[in-house]
């Protein structure tokens, strides 16, 4: 007994020195959370580490890659160059774990947005159980006409097979898939041959106890402007050059437009605000979100509208309907909040984020060493 007793404790301490957690051994699985800074990639790895980072039953690492100049276009595509963005990022994404896995050892796990992010490390992830978080595939943002898929996307051309073949790799050898959305998760069935048992579909969390809905009921209309709140990196595709036209009609004067965006493209105005440097969950952000009629997730009439992509005239006639009545911006705000509560809890998610990491870093440990 004493000499199995020693050989455990020889095992946990070799295990500490390569950061693997042997079963039974009741270490810690050490993870890793890796994403581009880019859009919303950024928002979504600071909501996870707000959560998991302080968890005593995990130790996390935390890498958040800056993408290169063009890779990071929002105003046009990037240009062409000998070594692709896609190629030059996974590669400083393996250096920067190198340095992480140098400076506090091997990883059990791994979670990554976007399979871009780790397309090439190869090695890694032959022995690191991993799982990849998206919001499309490249199918689904071709189909959706995204800015950032191949123009005029042909999946019989080289370059479009040679990608979707990655890709598939990619997804074929994860853990686990975590789609933003359902219709992501079926592109990944139709278009990749996953198993549905494989995916689990895991949406941006919102820290409930950070947003917290403030009293509308009680507070005086008096005087007060109907705002309207903006939030995006992708100014023209997601409407925010609508909105600035409407701002610019005589129709929308007594509307406050708050933009809170890197990329603004328009004029000045009384009734433009545009906010720069706003990172999520800061104080500002708390406060504008709280200033404006905001819901997170929309079901059409119940929290909010949806209007189709460059339609001005649908999206005006939203605007006067919300602004002439106060009891409907209350109803779907109120409906905005609870589906949130229900289906988008930030904690909630969270966990369910750990426990898959935990389930992949467990059958690494049951895998022949």
């Amino acid at each position: 007994m004493e000499q199995a007793s020693g050989q455990l404790a020889r095992r946990v301490a070799e295990a500490a020195r390569a950061g693997e957690a042997p079963a039974g051994s009741g270490m810690n699985p050490r993870l890793l959370f890796a994403a581009y800074m880019a859009g919303g990639n950024a928002t979504i790895l600071k909501n996870l580490e707000d959560q998991i980072s302080g968890r005593p039953d995990v130790s996390s690492a935390w890498l958040g890659v800056e993408m290169d100049a063009e890779s990071k276009r929002l105003d046009r595509r990037p240009r062409r160059s000998l070594l692709p963005g896609t190629i030059r990022n996974s590669l400083l994404t393996g250096w920067e774990i190198g340095k992480l896995e140098r400076q506090g050892g091997r990883f059990d796990a791994a979670w990554f947005f976007q399979q871009t992010i780790c397309m090439f490390l190869w090695r890694f992830r032959s022995r690191v159980p991993y799982v990849v978080a998206m919001d499309g595939t490249p199918p689904w943002y071709a189909r959706n006409g995204l800015w950032y898929t191949v123009h005029r996307f042909d999946p019989r051309s080289l370059s479009a097979r040679l990608k979707q073949e990655l890709t598939r790799r990619v997804y074929a050898k994860a853990f686990h898939l975590l789609p933003l959305s359902w219709s992501c998760r079926q592109s990944l069935i139709d278009d990749y041959g996953i198993e549905p048992d494989r995916i689990t579909v895991v949406p941006p969390g919102i820290d409930l106890a950070t947003y917290v809905a403030p009293d509308r009921q009680g507070r005086s209309e008096a005087g007060r402007r109907l705002q309207l709140l903006f939030i995006g990196a992708d100014f023209t595709r997601k409407g925010g050059d609508l909105l600035v036209k409407l701002a610019q009609e005589p129709a929308f004067e007594d509307v406050q437009f708050n933009f809170v965006t890197h990329a603004y493209k328009g004029p000045a105005a009384k009734n433009i605000r545009v906010f720069e440097g706003i990172t999520t969950n800061s104080p500002q952000m708390v406060a504008l979100l709280r200033e404006a009629d905001v819901t997170e997730v929309v079901q059409e009439g119940e929290t909010g509208y949806l209007v189709p992509r460059d339609d001005l005239a649908a999206l005006a006639d939203r605007i006067r309907r919300l602004r002439a009545d106060r009891g409907l911006r209350l109803r779907m705000g109120a409906a905005g909040r609870r589906r949130v509560e229900a289906h988008f809890n930030a904690q909630t998610i969270a966990r369910t984020v750990v426990d898959l990491l935990k389930r992949a870093a467990a059958s690494r440990s049951q895998q022949p060493r």
